[in-house]
């Protein structure tokens, strides 16, 4: 589950994989070898393409070619339902208007696959959530690079926050970091093109995107500030390294990055050698953690919380709990949890669930609030949903959705000194916990 990257961006994804082993690529659009008439004479091919599988997207409810019997339609649409020989017909006859006069008018070339993908595409956004989104063969390629653990670009997590494009968390040693990006930064241009209210994420994604070595100037607002500021910023291979530990003086400083596909392992090598090396006590730091699979937050909460114990709620059609695996390596060892702005997803739902489950301390500021999920789903052309299906709640019953989950200790991070106020308070909140 758990996840949304702009071949550097990553729009903040918790996601839920289904029907795929780390996603497929790009195969032909779908073809039929008829047309099929709906009342309005008929069909060439490449239009009937288009309407059969638009018709499936229309809550699944296109069977067999496009004729339900009237006792097996459940979803009331009047408006694109007509009467014939006892079943009802799915009809679109504002869709093909538009299409014929289009064709019929337009003086400039038309791509037919635009046309269709954009049809699909404008049919998505049009359910009004951010993280609901529709991906061409192209765009899903790269995400999938994204969720494998290595891909190019500038390596930023975005998200939507009060209808603005908001930078979620630079990536740990990203191009986007080193350039001067910020947790908390408003994207307002890019490359001097203005995100115009409603922007699709998948859109931002786009514009970022591009070839190593290229340049891409992001005008952003920092928190705080009044004006906006340019960042040129050089894309380059992204290699998400998720797990990252160093100990002094016997306390691990325990940094996760993301919630990718090699997470748990790694976090596991990492555990077995602090266990081994005896460590007092460890700061689990999840700051400018975008998040990613749902499945990873669990299993490394297992490594705290005893088996059976509730990590997660996931609220939706229906609601499923999501349960400690076994095997609290970590379980006799204080920590305290560091947060911050950019820690997002399934970061929350680790940080929420040791906080209930642990009376763990968090130390640092109020999470993104991403307790969305989004499934992933492959489409047969290579291109893919994403579809918003549940909403995240911690095991007290913490709706972390535009919420978050706020700090016991809070900490801000003072951006004009080089000192690292957060992290140095975890450390006192952590030898309190050890004497």
């Amino acid at each position: 589950m758990n996840q949304p990257n702009l071949g550097g961006s990553i729009p903040p994804q918790p996601i839920r994989k289904r029907s795929f082993l780390h996603l497929g690529r790009r195969s032909a659009l779908p073809r039929r070898s008829h047309g099929i008439r709906n009342g309005m004479g008929s069909i060439p091919q490449s239009a009937s393409a288009v309407l059969g599988i638009l018709l499936v997207f229309f809550g699944g409810i296109f069977i067999g070619r496009y004729l339900i019997p009237a006792a097996e339609l459940s979803v009331d649409l009047p408006r694109f339902i007509a009467a014939q020989d006892g079943n009802r017909q799915l009809v679109f006859p504002t869709f093909w208007e538009a299409w014929d006069k289009l064709h019929a008018k337009y003086i400039g070339d038309i791509s037919e696959e635009a046309l269709f993908y954009g049809a699909v595409s404008g049919m998505i956004k049009a359910a009004g959530d951010p993280y609901t989104a529709f991906a061409e063969p192209a765009e899903t390629e790269r995400f999938e690079e994204t969720i494998e653990g290595s891909f190019s670009g500038v390596g930023i997590e975005i998200g939507l926050r009060s209808g603005l494009i908001t930078v979620i968390a630079p990536l740990n040693g990203s191009p986007a970091e080193q350039a001067g990006i910020r947790e908390g930064d408003i994207i307002v241009k890019v490359d001097e093109e203005e995100l115009e209210s409603g922007t699709n994420l998948d859109e931002v994604v786009s514009l970022i995107r591009g070839e190593k070595g290229t340049t891409v100037t992001l005008t952003v607002v920092h928190k705080d500030a009044r004006e906006t500021t340019d960042i040129d910023i050089v894309r380059d291979t992204i290699e998400i390294e998720s797990v990252k530990v160093t100990t002094e003086d016997g306390i691990a400083h325990l940094i996760l990055t993301s919630f990718n596909g090699e997470t748990t392992t790694q976090f596991n090598t990492a555990a077995r050698q602090m266990v081994k090396d005896d460590v007092r006590g460890i700061i689990l730091d999840l700051r400018n953690n975008p998040g990613g699979f749902l499945k990873t937050s669990v299993e490394l909460a297992s490594r705290f919380l005893p088996k059976d114990t509730l990590v997660v709620t996931e609220r939706g059609k229906k609601s499923t709990e999501y349960r400690a695996e076994g095997n609290p390596l970590l379980a006799d060892i204080p920590y305290v949890v560091l947060v911050n702005e950019g820690s997002a997803s399934a970061s929350e739902i680790l940080a929420g669930a040791l906080s209930d489950q642990d009376d763990a301390t968090i130390v640092g500021t109020t999470t993104f609030g991403k307790g969305s999920v989004q499934e992933f789903i492959k489409l047969k052309d290579g291109s893919s949903l994403r579809v918003t299906i549940a909403k995240w709640f911690t095991p007290s019953g913490h709706n972390i959705n535009d919420n978050g989950i706020e700090p016991d200790v809070e900490v801000k991070q003072d951006f004009d000194t080089e000192e690292d106020e957060p992290l140095l308070k975890a450390q006192e909140v952590l030898r309190e916990l050890i004497e």
